[in-house]
Formats: C-alpha cells, structure tokens, sequence
C-alpha cells in the first residue's frame, strides 16, 4: 500500500472511530415525560468499574485468588422490600429539590462481575439499571394558553444511604447494599470489605453511592440540546413503562454529546493507596461521563430559575415562543459525525487517483 493511501486511511479511520461512544454512560438513557398527566416514565442507568491491585500480595489476594462470578439481580413492585428503594428514592429527590415521588418501580436490574486478574488484580464491574415512574412533577397546571410547569430537578438525585435488597438466584436468596462497591464485598467477601475499611481514603472510596447523577443535574438545562420532533412515536413510552398517551409533537432534550462551547464531559475517577497490615493495595473506580435523553411530550421550553431546573410545556403550539437549539450549541458528536464522513471520503478520492 502507498505511502499516500496509508495515511488517509489512517485519517478516515481515526475519524470515523471519534464519534463512537467509548463506554455506555452512566445516564438517564431515555425518560418519557408527560405535563398533561404528571408522569415520567425514566430509566436511569449508574456504572462503576473498580480495581483492586495487590500485586505486592497480601490477605485479599489469597481471599479473590482465582474469583471469577458474574450476577444479574433483578428486583420490581413485587420484591418484598422493594419500599427501601422507594424511599430512598423519594428521600434523595427531596434533597435535590424536587417535588417528584417514585410511584413505582417498574425494574431494578443489579448486574455483577468480579474477577481475579492472575493474581494481580482484582475488577469489579457493576451496573445498575433503574426503570421508575415518577408522579408530582408538574408544579403549575396548564390553562387555557398558559404553559404547564414542570420540575426537572429529579433528574440530579443522589441515593447517599444504603440500599440492601434481597433478590432471588438459582432458588436461593442474596441480600446485598446495591449502592456502593462495599454493599457487594459485604454480602459475598466480608474480610475483604473489612480489610478496606481499615484506611480511611479507601473506605470513602468503597462506599461512595453509586445510584448519583448529580452530574447530570450540575449542566444547567438551559444548555442542554434540544429538537422539536412533530412525528414522534407514542408506541416506544408504552413498551417501556406502559404509558399511554397522544401528543401531537415531542420535544427532545439530551446532554452528554458535548458542544464546541462546553467541551467533553469527563469521567468520574477516584484512587487511593494503602499499606493494610504489611501488605499494599491500590484502588481505583470510574463512573462514565454522563449522557441523558428526555422526550417531553407537547412543546417544551426548558428554563432554570429561583427552584432550579424545569421546563414551560405547551400543550398549544407557542409559534414564536419556542426555538431550536442555536448553532452556537450544535453538538459536538454530529460535527464528529461529518468530520469521520469527510475524512473517508478523502480516504476514497486518494485511493482512486493512486490506483488510476
């Protein structure tokens, strides 16, 4: 291969591969949202990936030697103590000044993996998956031609508490804390969660709540992207959350593709390291950067003032009121988009004029 074909299809690849997501963000990966009957169906979405490095050896290196297990829990309305996550939910709302509550959770999926790198390093990786109906978020009714309003503070809440659920597997039952590193070593290897405790650094590490998307309420809604879409689909909020509703337009608002103004969104990383009875360890976590997608039905127009984060929902079309987000704001993964597209096709022309 020529010199020139090389490096322009190395150019198109380099491309084309930016615009790919690198991990699927913890996020709200889709909320359907209806002012005219106070209800959102939401689905949250929290990761962590964890290391433990005790390559120098030591007491949980003999404990995980050889560990390799995967779990996926599942929890709904019908899970005895399913009300614990409930009010920890409403709880965590209150403290984001929200006036939103959990009518039910339609599904908790509590996915799991540990394993034993050759005893270098333990990983863990988990993934909660939360599938809610919230009630009480609109604040101001519509009448006549004046717009509902309508919280959207519930989209930064934070669970800062345990969250033990019991969960049957294999016709057993495991009780476990879903909300921290800690809540799984606690529940399948206590001394290993009893010897991380043991410094102060690590200990904040391992039960650091990972039900938080603070993050994702810290970006002002006002700077969220939005598009107004007349043909929606009102089939996708029934399969998911079983919301039945006609609305004539959706307005779509996302955040986490990042813009030529704010930037990339980062990833939450947290490490320490410790010697614990003779013997090192090093941990380390990462949240994904945060991605969010909210379809609120009707016409929307998000705002923030004295109580936040909400939204003015027209249930009429305002005509001039409304505004496509502005080019200024034109998000960074479309620009992305075009540049991996020009860059192969680049690639195409050198290609064809070598060879001719």
């Amino acid at each position: 291969m020529h010199k020139h074909q090389l490096s322009a299809l190395t150019i198109a690849t380099i491309l084309i591969f930016s615009v790919l997501p690198l991990v699927e963000a913890g996020q709200i990966r889709r909320a359907d949202i209806f002012a005219d009957q106070d209800i959102a169906g939401v689905e949250f979405v929290a990761q962590r990936w964890t290391t433990i490095d005790y390559s120098s050896g030591g007491k949980i290196k003999d404990i995980l030697k050889g560990v390799n297990e995967r779990y996926v829990l599942k929890a709904n309305e019908s899970t005895p103590d399913i009300h614990v996550l409930k009010e920890a939910i409403n709880r965590a709302l209150i403290k984001a000044n929200s006036p939103a509550k959990v009518k039910e959770v339609k599904e908790l999926t509590y996915t799991v993996a540990l394993r034993d790198d050759n005893g270098v390093k333990a990983m863990l990786d988990q993934t909660v998956n939360l599938k809610v109906i919230l009630t009480d978020i609109v604040m101001q009714e519509a009448v006549y031609q004046q717009p509902a309003l309508m919280d959207l503070n519930w989209r930064g809440f934070k669970i800062d508490e345990r969250v033990p659920l019991t969960f049957s597997t294999d016709g057993d039952t495991i009780t476990l804390d879903v909300n921290s590193v800690r809540g799984y070593f606690d529940a399948r290897y206590p001394e290993v969660s009893s010897i991380l405790s043991r410094d102060s650094n690590i200990a904040n590490i391992i039960n650091e709540p990972l039900i938080n998307f603070e993050e994702i309420g810290k970006l002002p809604i006002t700077q969220w992207h939005k598009l107004i879409n007349p043909n929606a689909s009102m089939e996708e909020a029934q399969r998911r959350f079983g919301l039945k509703a006609e609305a004539p337009a959706v307005t779509v608002v996302s955040a986490g593709e990042g813009s030529l103004r704010e930037g990339i969104h980062k990833e939450k990383e947290l490490s320490a390291t410790a010697n614990i009875d003779g013997s090192t360890y090093r941990i380390d976590t990462r949240d994904p950067a945060i991605a969010a997608t909210l379809d609120i039905y009707y016409w929307a127009e998000p705002i923030r003032d004295e109580h936040g984060d909400a939204a003015r929902v027209y249930l009429q079309p305002p005509q001039e009121l409304l505004q496509q987000a502005a080019t200024g704001n034109f998000p960074l993964m479309v620009l992305l988009v075009f540049a991996g597209m020009m860059g192969a096709i680049a690639g195409f022309v050198i290609w064809r004029a070598n060879k001719s």
